[in-house]
Order: structure tokens, then C-alpha cells, then sequence
């Protein structure tokens, strides 16, 4: 094979993976519920996202404050240091969810499914949220509904 044969393989193959990779960029980006891009970050207050298949999304420092995220599939979602205050999480699917970080100050997680979640030195001040579900989670320095501490030497 000659040098000038396979430089055109190399460049055919650089592009083939340019390809590729702005596809799956494009299709992550372009993810969204109503006006709410799927992305870290995101400003999504107030939001209905009722029953929005958000598993294993990158939500970390999203402001979802005031947001309805009823029956929401958040399983291994990335929602650390997001911003959830007021939220509605009634039946949502946060098993194994990073939640560190996270204020979820006066939210409403009735019937949330924890287990696994990681709430490690999240805000829970006056929300919904039962010590039977809070007992299949991770609390580290977690902030309870009732302003103590839990786990404040872990």
C-alpha cells in the first residue's frame, strides 16, 4: 500500500469517527422535555416533567426548583448539586440517583423509591420524605426534614 493509499484510509477513518461522535452529541443535546434541555445545568423551574423517562441523565447542578417530576424514572441519574426546592418527586424512581448536594428543601418525595440514592450532605429541610426511605439511602452529613444532621462525622 502506498503512503498516499493510506493517508486517505486514515483521513476516510478520522471522518467516519467525526461522524459518529457529532451524532451522538447532537442526539444527547437535543434531548428535551417541553422547553427543558436534558443536560448539566439545565434551567428547568417549574417544568412539567411528569412521568419523564430520565434515566441515567446528566442533571448535576440542574435548577429544577418548583418542577413536577411525579412518576419520573430517574434511576442512576446525575442530580448532584441540583437545585430541587419545592419540587414534586411523588413516585419518582431515584434508585441509585446522585442526590448529593442536592436542595431538596421542601420537596415532596411521598413514595419516592431511594434505595441506593446518594444523599450525602443534600438539604431536606421540610420536605416529604419518610425515615423508611431515607433508611434504603445513603445519609451523610444529610440534612433531614426536621433541620438535624444525619451522619455528621461520616
Amino acid at each position: 500500500m502506498t503512503g498516499g493509499a493510506r493517508r486517505v484510509i486514515a483521513v476516510g477513518v478520522l471522518l467516519a469517527g467525526l461522524v459518529l461522535v457529532a451524532t451522538a452529541c447532537e442526539s444527547t443535546e437535543s434531548s428535551q422535555i417541553g422547553a427543558c434541555q436534558i443536560r448539566p445545568g439545565s434551567l428547568c423551574q417549574g417544568n412539567y416533567m411528569r412521568g419523564a423517562k430520565l434515566a441515567g441523565s446528566g442533571l448535576f447542578t440542574a435548577q429544577l426548583s418548583h418542577a413536577d417530576l411525579s412518576r419520573a424514572d430517574l434511576r442512576a441519574a446525575d442530580l448532584s448539586g441540583a437545585d430541587l426546592v419545592a419540587s414534586v418527586l411523588r413516585d419518582a424512581r431515584l434508585q441509585g440517583a446522585d442526590l448529593s448536594y442536592a436542595d431538596l428543601t421542601r420537596a415532596d418525595l411521598r413514595g419516592a423509591q431511594l434505595r441506593g440514592a446518594d444523599l450525602t450532605a443534600a438539604d431536606l429541610t421540610g420536605a416529604h420524605v419518610s425515615a423508611a426511605q431515607l433508611a434504603s439511602a445513603t445519609v451523610c452529613r444529610t440534612v433531614l426534614p426536621d433541620g438535624s444532621t444525619a451522619a455528621p462525622d461520616c
